[in-house]
């Protein structure tokens, strides 16, 4: 996920804005500390950075709650690899060398993390040692309300920007925002509907306080006569500070069962690999289509696979099991097992198997899915091998190509992706079914042609003002530019200058050149 969706606004308000989408009234997809002032140091010791390896500057923030563990928001970690970060736990300069700095060992998403939704939005970072010298805090148990009610204080902080298209602070930024019942939540509109269950809103209806960009997985907090507790995690918002847009925190008290199953059992943790999401080559409608589950477990404890289960979903017929090695099955370290799912097609379009299985040593349920293409052995497949994908081959939006028995479409510019590869968020897009592509990748030519350095010919000019979507392709100035994935992609349309793609001061918010 986009790290840009994590940069608190501590100016004159402070609703988590890409955390909070919509303030009582202000905000814009971005968190960071809007409205705030700089924090008070002896109050946030337990305040961490996420930084890259190499690098000293926060792309997120986070909390140390003991144990060798820091609280995040999901998206903030979800891509990474744990040896490509590291913490500063207690360092409140940007891009500074204060705090205790400790090496990544093990990151855990939450199995129910929805990248679209940013449902469930929590994570845990397991690190290399525990740190001595540095401070803790508490996290909510049972419920919010046990904390607070609509109406009170609670503090949030971070290093995010201190306003929409502005820069960073120096100095980590604190401000205070009111909570916000679910239902005024709700009324904002949009994935603000779906608050409640798993996450709350705080700010104003005014706007003007809130997180934004660089704040996301920081700590929302209550402090109730000195004793600290942290009640959510910077998630989401729209803009930052705007009016009518709240912050968006995932609920910690809600997602504890997640933290204490990890976080419970320090000594006890399993690692748990497979693949969460596939894409098969397509079959006919009629036929039956195969595809191995592998479980892997990738850790140094043993774990015992429980309740697996398939489903179908599309125009899958029921799956069935053909072949399980998993269940009740104990993995070592280094071990694995298969499940061998088999399952048809009621008429042409998608077909989806899902997987789900638990463990002994965990709460959690693990899915996994995989789809493939039906396609009506009736209909002649349209398309010919001359159409046939290439991966040195620059494709623009609205090409076609054919690879694996299926034809597909560039939803943008695109270079080396295949698509059999690419899922529902990829770049390419099944359109039909085709017979002539082989499923091994062809050998790219010794020379491979340059991209080309003037805009694509069919790009459209970019209009102040115009509605764009998430990789939608625009030319500004002679050059070419892309509207970046959900949330940054709604600055796209955005009128302030600021946004206009290679010219304004802060159009990387929103696009990407091509």
């Amino acid at each position: 996920m986009n790290k840009k969706l994590a940069t608190l606004f501590i100016g004159a308000a402070f609703a988590p804005s890409l955390l909070l989408a919509q303030p009582l009234e202000t905000k814009d997809v971005s968190p960071r500390i809007v409205g705030g002032k700089p924090a008070a140091p002896e109050n946030w010791a337990f305040y961490t950075q996420i930084v890259n390896r190499p690098s000293n500057r926060s792309f997120c923030g986070a909390s140390y709650i003991g144990d060798g563990y820091v609280l995040t928001a999901a998206h903030c970690v979800d891509n990474d690899a744990p040896n490509h970060i590291a913490v500063k736990i207690g360092g409140i300069r940007y891009n500074g060398t204060d705090g205790v700095r400790v090496n990544v060992e093990q990151i855990f998403v939450h199995p129910d993390f929805n990248t679209r939704t940013l449902a469930n939005d929590i994570a845990l970072l397991k690190l290399t040692n525990v740190p001595s010298g540095v401070q803790t805090v508490d996290i909510a148990a049972g419920s919010v309300s046990q904390y607070a009610v609509e109406g009170d204080t609670l503090t949030v902080a971070g290093l995010g920007r201190t306003s929409e298209g502005g820069s960073s602070p120096t100095v980590l930024q604190e401000v205070d925002v009111p909570l916000v019942s679910d239902a005024v939540c709700r009324q904002s509109g949009g994935n603000y509907a779906n608050v409640g269950s798993v996450s709350f809103c705080a700010g104003i209806p005014a706007g003007g306080i809130d997180s934004c960009q660089g704040d996301s997985g920081g700590p929302l907090v209550i402090n109730q006569a000195g004793q600290i507790t942290q009640l959510g995690i910077v998630s989401w918002g729209i803009g930052c500070a705007r009016p009518g847009k709240y912050g968006v925190y995932s609920d910690i008290a809600a997602l504890r069962r997640f933290v204490d199953g990890i976080v419970g059992n320090s000594n006890d943790v399993p690692s748990v690999e497979y693949k969460a999401n596939e894409t098969l080559t397509a079959f006919n409608w009629g036929d039956i289509k195969q595809h191995t589950f592998a479980i892997n477990n990738t850790g140094s404890v043993g774990f015992t696979v429980e309740n697996v289960n398939v489903t179908g979903s599309g125009v899958a017929t029921s799956p069935v099991i053909a072949n399980d090695q998993c269940t009740m099955a104990t993995l070592s370290a280094g071990e694995s097992c298969q499940i061998e799912v088999e399952f048809g097609a009621s008429m042409a379009g998608t077909a989806t198997a899902n997987l789900t299985f638990d463990i002994d040593k965990t709460t959690s349920v693990y899915r996994a899915k995989v789809s493939a293409i039906a396609k009506d052995p009736s209909t002649p497949p349209t398309g010919t091998c001359q159409d046939e994908w290439k991966p040195g081959t620059i494709y623009l939006t609205g090409d076609t190509v054919n690879w694996a028995n299926t034809t597909w479409q560039a939803k943008w510019w695109t270079q080396g992706d295949n698509p059999s590869q690419s899922n529902e968020w990829g770049v390419w897009k099944a359109i039909g079914s085709v017979d002539c592509s082989p499923t091994t990748p062809p050998v790219s030519p010794p020379t491979e042609p340059e991209p080309p350095t003037e805009p694509p010919a069919n790009g459209n000019a970019y209009e102040v003002g115009q509605n764009y979507n998430a990789g939608d392709i625009v030319t500004n100035n002679g050059e070419s530019f892309e509207c970046l994935s959900w949330p940054n992609g709604l600055w796209c349309s955005g009128t302030p200058s600021v946004y206009a793609p290679g010219t304004g001061t802060s159009w990387q918010l929103a696009w990407v050149k091509r």
